[in-house]
């Protein structure tokens, strides 16, 4: 039985070129018997056809097109600090 970190490796493969029969068949049977990577592998086709998608329709996907709320930053930010702070004195710094 495969680990998902080996699901999702052969699930990103598979979107690149073909799998043996082998890879094939773990995949499968991996996706099956999990949720996540079952979530996983449809996340990774939506996400390959809408970039297919945009390619082919002359849409431009950038930064500028996409932007955070303030309270997003600002909640990001707070977060940031506070994994931060914590890896610090975990590690005896200040």
């Amino acid at each position: 039985m495969l680990t998902c970190k080996e699901a999702s490796y052969l699930a990103s493969k598979a979107m690149d070129g073909k799998l043996t029969r082998r890879e094939r068949f773990g995949l499968w049977l991996h996706i099956a018997m999990c949720r996540l990577c079952r979530r996983y592998v449809r996340d990774i086709k939506k996400l390959r056809w809408v970039i297919r998608t945009a390619g082919n329709s002359g849409q431009v996907l950038s930064p500028e097109s996409v932007k955070l709320s303030e309270q997003s930053r600002e909640r990001i930010q707070r977060i940031l600090s506070q994994s931060s702070q914590s890896v610090g004195a975990e590690d005896g710094c200040e």
